[in-house]
């Protein structure tokens, strides 16, 4: 082999080094974690578990300060057989939904949420800011965007319940294609950890 061509093998090995290196970094890097606490309550023989979060159209700081994402992080430590009580401080306006499916509220404990203390199992597809969905756990929850007219610092106040198993790592996303100035929306915080995708860890 001459020396062009030793070259650029040596080329080419050093950038597949370098990606490898970035997708084990993107791969194992994760956000700091929520271990929720139970509280006195039980359900089904397991504890009641509350998380509190916040939607918000952009997070403000770090690497990406005007990604939307959900606050304080996406990813969860939770006890087996917990029923997870989710609080969501909704305060970001509508995108809307591709897919009517997704404004319908599957998986909570009686198929239902509320918004604002009203009881409901739906939403209009085109008033979704956000989603809280989780596959593995067929959970899905749309959250329903703040209205443009809605005075300043208005939120709307979502709450569900679900169940999880003995154990388990269960992804979360969002399904609206809220990423603006990504392809079709669903690039960049659609993608990543700490943003509009999240992690339940089910475990003692």
């Amino acid at each position: 082999m001459n020396r062009r061509g030793a070259l650029v093998v040596l080329a080419f090995l050093a950038a597949g080094v370098l990606l490898g290196a970035f997708a084990t970094t993107y791969i194992h890097s994760s956000p700091s974690a929520i271990t929720a606490q139970a509280s006195s309550e039980t359900n089904g023989g397991g504890p009641v578990v509350d998380i509190h979060l916040t939607t918000v159209a952009a997070v403000g700081f770090g690497e990406h300060p005007n990604w939307v994402g959900y606050l304080p992080t996406t990813y969860f430590k939770v006890p087996p057989n917990s029923t997870l009580r989710i609080t969501i401080s909704q305060q970001d306006g509508a995108s809307g939904l591709r897919n009517p499916y997704y404004s319908l509220v599957r998986g909570t404990i009686g198929g239902t949420m509320t918004v604002n203390g009203k009881t409901m199992s739906s939403i209009d597809p085109t008033t979704a800011a956000h989603s809280f969905a989780v596959p593995g756990l067929g959970v899905n929850v749309p959250l329903l965007g703040v209205d443009d007219n809605a005075p300043a610092g208005a939120t709307n106040t979502v709450v569900f319940s679900f169940k999880v198993p003995a154990s388990g790592i269960f992804h979360w996303q969002c399904f609206v294609p809220c990423a603006a100035g990504t392809l079709y929306g669903l690039g960049g915080p659609m993608q990543t950890l700490g943003f509009m995708d999240g992690q339940i860890e089910v475990g003692s």
